[in-house]
């Protein structure tokens, strides 16, 4: 008898204790629903301009977004996309069929220093690409309509506007201050980093360089925000930030639940000083 009621209490237990898991694995679930509906809209937009998505990942370490076109003549190009968080510059890398009807393969950097997209218009005003075994230029000014070259333009290269408008535009990416920062997301763990910059803009929040606990530490004692790859990194950080008292977690709510597109955040004893620790993606 005392066994079978030691036996309902361990199930008791097991059963008090699952919801709590489920609950916490839903953080990487979230992170790949924000995925889906990026990819989801960023394929919409770039079939709009007749090219399509080949393929889109999104974490902490990288970026990655690959697609295809093929123009009237039946000649087809591709170029993947890669963007580190905290880079000053987008890499390109481009596949399409030569004069010699070989595959070509082709590597380009775009300067963040030198690229404006306008929030406006929804599109990129002016973009400068760069090739990297030869130096030569490839520049794209919304004004003037057209590309202008200082080479043939390669198909890959010639549907890099429209591409990186995408980006922008479905908000997978921002820049701040020359650098490159991407929507915040707990799909994948970053392999380098625990801890990275922050910013919030347009209710999202984006990461970009990767930081050590003690320089996230830092940036939060200077009131600027932080992201981190999970709750208890985070609080690590808010935990540094003032260590006289316990950190507390919260996130905005709206008639006692927590808002949709909001993000889970630490902050550190009595809020001082007054700045945030996110992690995790966003309220779904």
């Amino acid at each position: 008898m005392k066994k079978n009621i030691v036996l309902l209490l361990l199930f008791t237990l097991f059963i008090s204790i699952l919801p709590n898991k489920m609950s916490a694995n839903s953080e990487s679930i979230m992170g790949e629903e924000q995925i889906k509906e990026l990819k989801e809209n960023i394929e919409s937009e770039l079939l709009d301009e007749n090219i399509e998505l080949e393929g889109f990942d999104l974490s902490s370490e990288e970026l990655v977004l690959e697609a295809s076109v093929e123009n009237a003549l039946g000649e087809s190009g591709f170029i993947k996309v890669v963007v580190e968080p905290g880079a000053e510059f987008i890499t390109l890398y481009t596949e399409e069929i030569d004069e010699s009807s070989e595959l070509e393969s082709k590597e380009y950097q775009v300067p963040l220093s030198e690229l404006e997209y306008s929030t406006l218009d929804n599109e990129i005003e002016n973009v400068t690409i760069i090739d990297t075994d030869t130096g030569e230029k490839f520049n794209y000014n919304s004004e003037k309509g057209n590309p202008s070259l200082a080479f043939l333009i390669p198909i890959g290269i010639a549907m890099s506007p429209a591409v990186l408008t995408a980006l922008f535009h479905t908000g997978a990416m921002i820049i701040v201050g020359g650098s490159a920062f991407v929507i915040a997301t707990q799909a994948k763990k970053d392999k380098k980093y625990s801890h990275f910059q922050a910013t919030v803009k347009s209710g999202g929040v984006y990461i970009g360089k990767g930081l050590s606990k003690s320089a996230a530490i830092s940036r939060m004692k200077s009131k600027k925000v932080t992201w981190s790859v999970s709750s208890n990194q985070a609080k690590g950080v808010a935990q540094g930030a003032n260590s006289s008292g316990k950190p507390f977690a919260e996130v905005d709510k709206s008639g006692g639940k927590p808002k949709k597109g909001y993000y889970w955040h630490w902050h550190p004893y009595k809020k001082t000083p007054n700045a945030h620790a996110f992690y995790g993606g966003p309220v779904k």
